[in-house]
């Protein structure tokens, strides 16, 4: 408030009207409102707001409408394992890390403080998205101006890109704040050299490059810059980046030494890093897609690894994940080697991808999902026009001070990281502050070229922007071209998974007249129909599968499974050589093959292939599980015992550690076989052996472990009956029998056997009652007679009938 404002309101505030005194009192509130209003905080905070409000309205419209809003999958569903994993004590894991750490120790606190709830974790993010707005607005007031940062700011609230990530389990929001963060921290130590602004300049880097590692790259551009700074003044630049240093390692450190003590290998983050690399350069590669050439895009952790295993001479052996992530660099700098002017191309095609008004869907398409909040309609796609001026804007910067030049050196930094791997919408994120900023600045500087009617400036802006415009905007390679085919697919999993087998179907039939192949559709319209016993339409849609995408491991796969059921072994096993051959990298195949051998008597055969299959997967519990039981056949009892013991004494796959998530879907829309109940099968498997052994009570703590993993399946609860039998534990055996018998009400011998231990209870009524039945099941089992006729004539004997 000034001098004369304060003298005429005190002057109001004093007199002796009471009316004239509440007016001054009044005129003096909106003149303190009016004042704050326009203060920088008021300003962020009513963009905060802002950003708040309208981030709440598409949380609670996509919660309300999208039918997987609480079924996360691929990344997000692996974040949100890996965050219930350390919500629930389990904070350092096993194995090296795959992906960088910091988001899915970020997510395990929100699940820790508020349960796994996907709700929580949204509204949290949302929240640091609007925080972060705010942030965006208060960099760009300090250093360009308050309508730009005005601009800045609301262009950072109403950005839908930044809107639909911060609503997913993906670490790509947390970094927008990070890059303000850490890019804001060094131009104030750029304007004030301190030790204490270096040094929390590289937290920030170090906080970003355990969310993602790529941000180390931009260390030594730092020091370039300080460089440029200081010129001849080298100690200030070396005692800065010491600092940082210091300040990044006080981060990474831990994750190192965890990844060296915990994981046993030597990875500085995390090890997705190679195989990333060889995704986004290889002679296949679109720049885009995160796929493996050798298996598509559902890739998981173990075709990379066996990938690596074969071509390195090394079936059989252990291959740790710093060797895998080795051996993908090399394939893809080979391929930059090899085939150089390919490789050029590709960059280019993915240079035109990064700075494209199109946003390139990872997880599910945006603009399908865009259909899901109405509130989207009025947040167009900024991006188009972000782009050309952003491009602009970054070039005037270079007419500022030095310290503005960290800006254009992060931007320019960060593109070629992503360049390095492949692009998507939610990998320029990060740097979305620093294009949003540069476009603002070149909006207002437009303006002001045309109120100063300088035509000559004018007319130059326009034809950079019209020229770069039409750069950013046509798609020259034809991404935008995606029907939303494999966004019905997508759906229909999520139905799928949720059991809701209509909803899934006709999502799946709306993909497939979009697209005449869209990968796996047939084969999910299979799997429910197999799920319902409908096996001729399970065996049409597999069919189609083969004809409309011509390759298909996992339609041959169950194909074989079909024909083995239905009785002819010779046809599965057909089908399950045709899956290995399509995909070497399939034990599930190799499994099938094996039993369609067993099927047809083969047993040489089998025995082979099953030590085949043990060899190439050696954690494959279900390749150990049948070598068991083949080895038994051949009375190789105690080498049989040693491949039981390993089966069930095998930890749960760990989803995280290997970044397999196959066996969770195959849980979730039950396809396929269960790894969980194999446990359970090789504790049958060694209680039968010592029964043969006549180590009763040793059989009976097998049976007991069978039942406990599989509490459906009815001959280890007869033969726990037995054993507690045998150890004259005679009513634990009873109730062991009624479980297994109401499992399996047909079991003519365990009605008899539940029978004897009846009778020797002293309970003969109830003992020839199960006599009766079970000769009524099996008129032929003599001996159920024979202990009939027995209790009857002891029923008689004392008067009882």
């Amino acid at each position: 408030m000034d001098m004369n404002n304060s003298i005429f309101f005190t002057t109001l505030t004093r007199t002796s009207d009471p009316d004239i005194r509440l007016a001054g009192y009044v005129l003096q509130l909106y003149h303190v409102i009016m004042r704050r209003f326009n203060s920088e905080f008021a300003w962020a905070m009513a963009i905060c707001g802002l950003a708040l409000m309208v981030r709440l309205i598409y949380f609670f419209q996509v919660k309300a409408s999208f039918p997987g809003w609480d079924s996360p999958t691929i990344d997000p569903l692996y974040h949100d394992l890996w965050a219930r994993q350390i919500a629930s004590g389990n904070l350092l894991g096993s194995g090296p890390f795959f992906r960088a750490p910091f988001y899915a120790y970020f997510l395990g606190l929100i699940y820790a403080i508020f349960g796994p709830s996907l709700a929580a974790a949204k509204i949290i993010q949302h929240c640091i998205g609007a925080v972060t707005c705010s942030v965006i607005f208060l960099f760009a007031n300090r250093y360009f101006g308050r309508r730009i940062a005005v601009l800045s700011g609301l262009v950072s609230a109403f950005s839908w890109v930044l809107i639909y990530h911060e609503d997913e389990l993906l670490l790509d929001s947390l970094l927008v704040l990070f890059s303000v963060a850490l890019i804001w921290q060094l131009m104030r130590a750029a304007q004030k050299p301190s030790l204490r602004r270096f040094f929390i300049s590289g937290l920030w880097l170090g906080l970003a490059s355990i969310t993602r590692p790529n941000y180390l790259a931009f260390l030594p551009v730092i020091f370039i810059w300080f460089l440029l700074l200081w010129k001849t003044d080298y100690k200030t630049s070396l005692r800065g980046l010491l600092a940082i240093c210091i300040g990044a390692v006080i981060l990474i450190l831990p994750v190192t030494v965890r990844n060296i003590i915990i994981g046993k290998d030597v990875v500085l983050i995390a090890s997705q890093g190679g195989i990333n690399f060889y995704i986004g350069n290889n002679p296949h590669a679109d720049g885009a897609t995160a796929a493996l050439p050798e298996f598509g895009a559902t890739w998981q952790y173990s075709d990379a690894e066996f990938l690596a295993k074969e071509a390195s001479g090394r079936i059989g052996q252990a291959m740790k994940q710093s060797e895998v992530s080795s051996f993908f660099y090399r394939r893809g700098i080979n391929y930059m080697i090899e085939q150089p002017s390919q490789w050029i191309g590709l960059v280019i095609r993915k240079l035109d991808y990064f700075w494209n008004g199109f946003e390139i869907s990872n997880n599910q398409n945006l603009y399908f999902y865009r259909r899901y909040a109405s509130i989207t309609t009025i947040l167009p796609p900024l991006f188009y026009i972000i782009s050309p001026l952003s491009l602009i804007g970054l070039a005037l910067i270079f007419r500022y001070d030095r310290k503005y030049l960290i800006i254009p050196y992060f931007v320019i930094t960060y593109m070629l990281s992503v360049l390095a791997f492949f692009v998507n919408s939610r990998f320029r994120l990060p740097v979305l502050p620093f294009l949003i900023i540069p476009a603002s600045l070149a909006f207002w500087k437009i303006v002001d070229y045309i109120r100063a009617r300088e035509k000559a400036r004018v007319a130059a802006f326009a034809i950079a922007f019209v020229c770069i415009f039409a750069l950013t905007s046509i798609d020259f390679y034809g991404i935008s071209n995606e029907s939303y085919a494999m966004s019905h697919f997508s759906l229909g999993n999520i139905y799928l998974k949720k059991g809701m087998h209509e909803k899934a179907l006709e999502e799946y039939s709306t993909a497939l007249e979009m697209a005449p192949c869209v990968p796996k559709a047939h084969l999910n319209r299979g799997v429910i129909f197999f799920s319902q016993n409908d096996f001729q339409r399970a065996e049409e849609e597999f069919d189609l599968e083969l004809e409309k995408c011509h390759i298909s491991a996992e339609a041959h796969n169950n194909l074989s499974v079909l024909k083995r059921l239905g009785g002819d072994p010779r046809e599965a096993l057909r089908q399950a050589a045709q899956a290995i051959a399509q995909k070497f990298n399939y034990p599930e195949a190799y499994l099938n093959k094996i039993l369609a051998m067993r099927q047809l008597k083969e047993d040489s055969a089998a025995y082979e292939t099953t030590r085949e299959l043990v060899t190439y997967f050696p954690d494959f519990s279900a390749g150990r599980y049948y070598l068991g039981k083949a080895l038994i056949e051949r009375g190789r009892v105690n080498d049989a015992r040693r491949q039981l013991e390993i089966v069930r004494n095998s930890p749960a796959a760990n989803v995280v550690e290997r970044y397999d998530l196959s066996t969770i879907y195959a849980a979730q829309a039950g396809y396929g076989y269960r790894p969980e109940r194999l446990a359970g099968l090789a504790n049958y498997e060694l209680g039968l052996l010592e029964v043969k052994s006549g180590n009763i009570e040793k059989a009976l703590g097998f049976f007991k472990a069978a039942t406990e993993a599989l509490p459906d399946y009815a001959e280890a609860w007869i033969n726990l009956a037995l054993s507690y039998d045998n150890q004259k534990m005679y009513q634990e055996a009873l109730a062991a029998f009624q479980t297994g018998i109401q499992l399996d009400p047909a079991n003519a011998v365990a009605y008899y056997n539940c029978g004897l231990t009846l009778g020797k209870l002293g309970l003969f009524q109830d003992a020839a009652d199960f006599f009766r039945k079970a000769l009524e099941l099996n008129p032929g089992l003599v001996q159920a007679k024979e202990k009939l006729e027995l209790t009857e004539s002891i029923l008689n004997g004392s008067g009882q009938k």
